[in-house]
């Protein structure tokens, strides 16, 4: 993927979790390019909002290797890895709110896979003892964007520093409502 088509789906993103009505028309014109240019790359809304699930998709994956989930204990590995999907936050944020990309067979099979390693992780921390074992994996890690979605929210707000955000998540996601 070049330069300019990392820049342009970085700027559909923006344009399309800010207004996602937006119109490939709309998208072009933040982009700084034609509505020709960018129908020739993507012949459709739907086709740029698959283009934008995959590379939000790939970022995610290269954030989970840069993790090194398989090292180190699991704490430490959960906090790595949410420390490097926390910016990722509005790239990611579309996933959650588009639900045309609920009938992409690939994207969903895509989305699925991607909580595996996170899995993987979980039970390794269940294991251990490092991770408390009433709850199941599959929990844990379905509930992770629902601590990690109110963080982006909170920093494109103004509300949370973008360096404390990883902290608050992980905090939630370890501990919950548990008293200290």
């Amino acid at each position: 993927m070049t330069v300019q088509e990392r820049a342009l789906l970085e700027t559909a993103t923006r344009v399309l979790v800010t207004s996602p009505a937006a119109s490939l028309a709309d998208v072009a014109a933040a982009a700084g390019v034609s509505r020709t240019t960018l129908h020739a790359r993507y012949p459709t809304r739907q086709a740029l909002l698959v283009a934008l699930a995959h590379e939000a998709m790939d970022l995610v994956e290269a954030a989970y290797g840069e993790a090194r989930l398989d090292e180190g204990d699991v704490p430490g590995a959960l906090r790595r890895v949410i420390e490097l999907t926390v910016p990722l936050g509005p790239r990611l944020e579309f996933l959650l709110r588009e639900r045309s990309l609920d009938d992409v067979p690939e994207v969903t099979a895509r989305t699925i896979a991607l909580d595996a390693p996170l899995l993987d992780l979980v039970e390794r921390g269940r294991q251990r003892g490092e991770l408390r074992t009433d709850r199941p994996s599959w929990w844990r890690v379905a509930s992770r964007p629902g601590t990690v979605y109110p963080a982006w929210e909170a920093i494109a707000d103004g509300r949370l520093a973008p360096r404390d955000a990883p902290g608050l998540v992980l905090t939630s996601v370890l501990h919950g409502a548990a008293p200290r």
